[in-house]
């Protein structure tokens, strides 16, 4: 389901969720690249909307399964955290990075969120809802 299997050796960057119509998020450890924990999430706006108000905040939930057949009310919720809303500048919207309250696993299985499906709600309307996948950077070896 998620592609073949990583080597150790490669770089992990983290793991992320593209939602088709809002942004994506990418969870990752920025002190240790390599870390199979997350302790910070990066939301990248697609465009601004200029509609929300500044402290509108977003709630992710990290549910307990990656099963997109059903609503995210039958999903159960693995974890959730707020999100302040991505402020933009201009032609370009500015991304929002924070601190998770707690580390979350870049694994598969029972503990891990690779798999797993995120939704994103505001006052409570789903705006989006994907399924987290690896984020990896192959090494780069130098050649002549």
């Amino acid at each position: 389901m998620c592609g073949d299997e990583t080597p150790s050796s490669t770089p992990r960057v983290g793991a992320r969720v593209d939602f088709f119509s809002l942004g994506n998020l990418l969870f990752h450890n920025p002190t240790t690249p390599n870390s199979p924990l997350a302790t910070h999430v990066r939301f990248n706006p697609r465009e601004h909307d200029p509609t929300q108000a500044d402290d509108d905040d977003l709630l992710v939930s990290i549910h307990l399964t990656g099963d997109l057949t059903k609503s995210v009310d039958e999903s159960g919720v693995f974890q959730q955290f707020r999100l302040p809303q991505a402020r933009g500048s201009g032609e370009t919207d500015a991304g929002v990075e924070m601190a998770l309250g707690e580390c979350v696993s870049l694994e598969v299985g029972q503990d891990g969120i690779i798999g797993r499906r995120v939704s994103v709600t505001r006052r409570g309307v789903l705006l989006a809802d994907g399924i987290v996948g690896f984020n990896f950077g192959p090494s780069i070896s130098a050649s002549l």
